[in-house]
């Protein structure tokens, strides 16, 4: 799927002849996971389709580059209300960052991308440990000070 690319598609929107090659600077110069790529140029696809809905015409480099926020958060809306997660929203939009960076870097622009901050993601509290595992850890603690290789390493 990823080594072929439909050339309709491709003269259709140009932006997915850039897609094709940051996947291979992904794979061979980056040397990304298969997952991480295979994740990543999925997004830069669907980003380019919804653009071509979202502003009306083919998507190519120069669009690529005049992208706003306002773009971005429309796509990653769209997104959500398909039930992407914020982890996956969060993988989204540095996929997307990525891709923008890559095509801005070929186009000898500047990548200056638009500030988008990502969803943020519920910080969970340290569960406490039973009181038999605290006595446990506590005596295993106990019978390696034992030992006299620990005793020869606190000195």
């Amino acid at each position: 799927m990823a080594d072929s690319l439909d050339p309709d598609l491709a003269s259709a929107h140009p932006a997915r002849l850039i897609a094709q090659r940051w996947h291979d600077h992904l794979t061979r110069e980056r040397r990304r996971s298969e997952h991480t790529v295979r994740a990543y140029f999925a997004t830069a696809h669907r980003l380019i389709a919804f653009l071509a809905d979202h502003l009306g015409g083919p998507v190519d480099g120069p669009a690529l580059l005049r992208l706003q926020p306002t773009d971005l958060r429309a796509y990653l809306t769209k997104r959500r209300a398909t039930g992407l997660g914020n982890s996956s929203a969060a993988r989204e939009l540095s996929a997307i960052r990525g891709f923008l960076a890559f095509a801005a870097q070929e186009q000898g622009s500047d990548a200056s991308l638009p500030r988008l901050k990502g969803p943020k993601k519920p910080r969970s509290v340290p569960r406490p440990i039973s009181p038999d595992e605290a006595v446990s850890l506590a005596e295993e603690a106990g019978e390696d000070a034992s030992q006299p290789w620990i005793a020869v390493s606190k000195l």
